[in-house]
């Protein structure tokens, strides 16, 4: 016990060390999780970090989610420029500001938002935030927005990954990227809300339009299957049914609202008209990515229902859908992006419903690690038994 509180004490200082030096302007190391080819593998390492420059922030890593949408990088199925530094959903606590920062000020605790809007294009006016692309096409470029990274190994520069690259203990992000959160939100609730939170909910409540009335079904309960249960649960959905091959996840998705369960199999749109007096579904939010899954799922949509597609294949796979069943029964497809709606307000609004009691985000996480557990963390949610991993530091 003893040398645990030693080490403990150890890891603080050295952490106020770390903070202390980047407070000074100097460039430091900090431990990283890196990517340099398609396929991996991904290693932790020390990489130099530079100080915030102007519109800046350097933030103190609180927690990251560990998510399908890195493993999807790392696979190619989602290409990433490389080498970089991997991770996308983030919380911490703001310790140094560049020049001309106004969004954020030391000491606020944030959430990294890696789809950050600017509120006045085209797709902004019309409420269309998902689909702005003004901030997000420098963010995601890989470099900060004069055209630079701040990190670096051995003198050569490594990229940001989505702008955030949150699977490190420090990162340097655009002021942008940064949505304030009440001290109360635990970091690893708020990391996950800015990614698979905030796509689930945002798939049940604004693309599908779930309601009180409504026979819901989420196909695929990982972590953003496992959020639209939480949000069809938020809307007062009278039925919603979780579908899913792991029996181990009948528990959290019953606990997080799922009102029935189906293991499954060849047979699961027989099994749900069942369950729905032969109609189907008003709502089935497909949240796996599999084109084969999403073309068989239009069969589980009530006419006159909706089916909403959340989870994204390979852009290489196409889906194929009847359009004579899809014209004659007057169903919906429609695609649901992220948030769907303003990212920044979608996490504020995330994080209330949390304190208030309204979405037991906390029950999703199943599992803790630290960062150099990061490649066991990806095998355990490739099993498909975990509900949400997460990084957490000191």
């Amino acid at each position: 016990m003893l040398r645990e509180k030693a080490f403990a004490t150890l890891r603080r200082y050295l952490i106020f060390l770390k903070t202390s030096q980047l407070l000074n302007g100097e460039t430091v190391k900090i431990n990283a999780v890196t990517l340099d080819a398609v396929g991996g593998p991904v290693q932790v390492e020390e990489v130099d970090l530079e100080q915030p420059h102007e519109g800046e922030v350097l933030v103190k890593m609180g927690a990251s989610g560990v998510c399908h949408s890195d493993q999807h990088s790392i696979t190619g199925q989602h290409p990433a420029d490389l080498p970089c530094v991997v991770g996308h959903e983030g919380a911490g606590e703001v310790v140094a500001v560049g020049s001309g920062v106004s969004r954020v000020k030391v000491g606020d605790h944030v959430a990294l938002n890696w789809q950050p809007n600017c509120g006045n294009c085209f797709y902004c006016d019309r409420s269309e935030h998902a689909l702005c692309r003004e901030v997000t096409k420098t963010v995601w470029s890989g470099y900060m927005a004069d055209g630079t990274s701040r990190i670096s190994r051995d003198g050569k520069p490594l990229l940001h990954y989505s702008g955030v690259s949150t699977w490190a203990d420090h990162m340097v992000v655009d002021q942008a990227c940064c949505e304030v959160i009440p001290d109360e939100v635990p970091y690893e609730v708020a990391a996950i809300i800015g990614c698979a939170v905030a796509t689930g909910v945002g798939a049940a409540i604004y693309r599908g339009q779930v309601s009180p009335d409504h026979r819901v079904v989420v196909v695929g309960a990982g972590g953003v299957g496992l959020s639209a249960i939480m949000g069809a649960s938020m809307a007062g959905a009278k039925q919603i049914i979780a579908v899913d091959q792991s029996p181990e996840k009948e528990l959290i998705a019953r606990e997080l609202g799922a009102t029935d369960f189906i293991l499954s199999s060849d047979n699961d749109v027989e099994q749900v008209l069942e369950m729905t007096e032969s109609r189907g579904a008003d709502v089935v939010i497909e949240a796996i990515g599999i084109p084969r899954l999403q073309q068989i799922w239009l069969d589980g949509v009530r006419p006159g229902g909706k089916l909403v597609l959340v989870g994204v294949p390979s852009v290489e796979d196409d889906s194929t859908f009847g359009s004579a069943n899809l014209i004659r029964m007057q169903k919906t497809i429609t695609g649901s992006y992220f948030s769907t709606t303003d990212t920044g307000k979608a996490i504020r609004d995330l994080c209330e419903a949390y304190l208030k009691g309204l979405l037991p985000i906390d029950r999703l996480i199943s599992r803790r690690v630290r960062i150099n557990e990061i490649q066991d963390a990806l095998n355990w949610m490739l099993t498909g038994k975990e509900g949400r991993i997460v990084v957490t530091f000191d």
